[in-house]
């Protein structure tokens, strides 16, 4: 049963510029990792600080991996003085 992930990146006004291509930046490696079967970034209309990554992963083991991966890690951290508040990870089943 695949697993379905929002993970929502919130930046601060005046980083939304340095956060759009950090982020823009995983899009490719994550949709490269054996695990994924979907993945994309998309932006909020009404709120353009607002960045979310869609993703399917196989299985919670696949998730798990990707998290533990350190370039994934490494970006993560780049873009935490960057957001307004902590990164969200929301973690769906499919029915």
């Amino acid at each position: 049963m695949s697993l379905h992930v929002l993970a929502t990146f919130v930046a601060r006004p005046d980083t939304v510029e340095q956060l759009r291509p950090l982020l823009l930046s995983l899009v490719e490696p994550i949709r490269q990792d054996p695990g994924c079967t979907r993945c994309h970034l998309v932006s909020n209309n009404a709120d353009g600080t607002e960045f979310v990554f869609v993703e399917e992963w196989l299985d919670e083991p696949a998730l798990e991996r990707h998290l533990s991966d350190a370039f994934i890690a490494g970006v993560v951290q780049q873009a935490a003085p960057l957001l307004a508040q902590p990164l969200t990870l929301h973690r769906y089943t499919s029915l």
